[in-house]
């Protein structure tokens, strides 16, 4: 009796599906689909890659992300792969007295990236991960830094600490009701309670930093950036191997990041002229 070829066929993995407004916008819908898939893949995608993961034809995603790169909400590096791009991120940013958080930060990363000589970093909470806004690269031979639009765990990392120990309790434990503490290192914070007493810490000594808590050699420490009424609304951050951002070094460095933090939170928050 012969075989039945469907049998043995493998199955087709189920293609996600692109989430419908209900307001007939079928290539709104699509386009709003690619931006979410891509902040998914933030080492970036190619076209037949995207169109795959999607489950829309080539065709389509070609003219879409030609669009969206057009507009500047998408951008395509040297390997045309694409990923999430700087005019996205402008929009999430929050703005103080008309001044767009990355406008008022960059004379202070820029600072700090000369007085260290390693890359600094700004970046804020987006649901319940961090995500890179802007960077600028240090001038050591050997380079570490982290693109425009990477998303970061916040139990592991400095800015992700000190953003969440300067944040209202209420909001804060919100953000850690939704974490799930991977442990990527045998020292990294597991659970919840130990991270607590971690954010006390933090908040008494006004920084953070990463001693390879995710990334095995992998260095940072950050500083919050405050809004008016002294909660954090980012960070800002230095990021370099351990060989060169020892946790001395860190200690060390901890007031010019504290400082250029507070370069940010004053130019986001002017006092008023005496008269």
């Amino acid at each position: 009796m012969p075989k039945n070829p469907s049998a043995t066929r493998p199955r087709r993995q189920p293609k996600p599906a692109v989430t419908d407004s209900g307001f007939s916008t079928p290539s709104l819908d699509r386009a709003l689909g690619v931006l979410e898939c891509l902040s998914r893949h933030p080492q970036g995608l190619g076209i037949s890659e995207l169109a795959a993961e999607m489950g829309l034809s080539v065709n389509f995603v070609y003219r879409v992300t030609q669009a969206l790169t057009a507009h500047g909400y998408v951008n395509r590096d040297t390997d045309k792969r694409f990923g999430i791009g700087s005019k996205l991120l402008t929009l999430c940013q929050p703005v103080s007295n008309d001044v767009p958080l990355t406008e008022a930060a960059l004379p202070a990363l820029r600072w700090l990236s000369d007085q260290t000589g390693e890359a600094a970093h700004l970046g804020m909470i987006s649901g319940h991960e961090g995500i890179v806004l802007e960077r600028v690269i240090g001038r050591a031979l050997i380079k570490f830094y982290v693109e425009r639009g990477t998303r970061f765990p916040l139990h592991t990392s400095g800015p992700g600490k000190v953003m969440l120990a300067f944040m209202p309790e209420a909001e804060r434990d919100a953000i850690i009701s939704g974490m799930t503490f991977e442990r990527f290192q045998p020292w990294t914070i597991s659970n919840r309670k130990d991270f607590l007493k971690c954010l006390e810490s933090v908040r008494s000594e006004g920084f953070a930093v990463d001693a390879g808590e995710h990334l095995e050699g992998h260095h940072c420490l950050g500083a919050p950036i405050l809004d008016a009424d002294g909660n954090a609304i980012a960070s800002l951050w230095i990021t370099g191997p351990s060989q060169r951002l020892s946790e001395d070094r860190m200690l060390k460095l901890a007031p010019t990041v504290k400082g250029a933090g507070q370069m940010v939170t004053e130019a986001l928050n002017p006092q008023p002229r005496a008269r």
